[in-house]
């Protein structure tokens, strides 16, 4: 309950400083409802929970609350209690866990979930979460750092000269400076190669859901979509199972 509370705190925390980004950061005053901008009390606080509670309304002027938050906090919740059932298991089964490693891990996915809410929501990563994200990298890379710096340093130099590249062939911005950002923590952790796997798989997945929601006509060409969602998703692709799908990639070009 510690666990799902925490997370569902910081998944309320995003909502408000990413729908507030002209106020001052969260931990610099009182959170305040978007509708009318009046203080929120702490029994109104509460995440989850004060959203059934008031059903959905503003306590002060009973304007509907966006699902959204409710949504991003639950989800946080659910990623929580996934992860604490996944750690009593490996526990369980005898494996020996390092517990800063284990709190990096599960801080460093749970922010993934806030970064891809707030590119899907506003098309911002805040550069604060970068930083947590970088601190957190270094922590989960631990004596490979060479070649994470490798890695970084592949990736950067791509995506910055995709960046000016698709700018200097579209008149307009293609890829946010936020994306580049992103690879940052990304590309360290995964290290190299494996960074460019999960490069390839980020325009695969993007370019299938870019495809899926022109042919929906949900998405016009020329209108942006948020790619730090698929970074994350190639991240987490390679993260976890690089080896089975290099393996069959090869046997499929093979």
């Amino acid at each position: 309950m510690v666990i799902y509370r925490t997370a569902s705190d910081c998944g309320l925390i995003k909502n408000k400083k990413g729908k507030r980004l002209k106020l001052p950061p969260f931990w610099q005053g009182r959170s305040f409802t978007d509708c009318c901008q009046k203080p929120i009390s702490a029994k109104h606080n509460i995440p989850i929970v004060s959203f059934l509670m008031l059903r959905g309304k503003c306590p002060h002027c009973r304007a509907k609350i966006a699902q959204k938050h409710f949504f991003t906090e639950l989800l946080a919740g659910l990623y929580s209690l996934a992860f604490a059932l996944i750690i009593y298991l490996q526990i369980s089964a005898g494996q020996a866990l390092d517990p800063i490693l284990v709190a990096t891990q599960y801080l460093f996915f749970l922010l993934l979930i806030f970064v891809a809410v707030a590119d899907f929501q506003y098309l911002i990563i805040p550069d604060f979460f970068i930083v947590l994200l970088s601190l957190l990298a270094i922590v989960l890379t631990g004596s490979a750092y060479t070649s994470g710096l490798i890695a970084v340093a592949v990736s950067i130099a791509f995506f910055t000269l995709l960046y000016f590249f698709a700018s200097w062939i579209l008149k307009k911005d293609a890829l946010g400076l936020g994306d580049i950002k992103l690879m940052l923590p990304l590309s360290y952790v995964l290290t190299w190669p494996k960074v460019v796997l999960a490069i390839f798989l980020s325009f695969i997945v993007g370019g299938f859901f870019a495809t899926i929601l022109l042919l929906l006509k949900q998405k016009k060409i020329g209108q942006v979509l948020p790619f730090g969602p698929f970074l994350l998703v190639g991240f987490i692709l390679t993260y976890f199972w690089a080896e089975p799908i290099w393996a069959w990639y090869l046997a499929l070009i093979t």
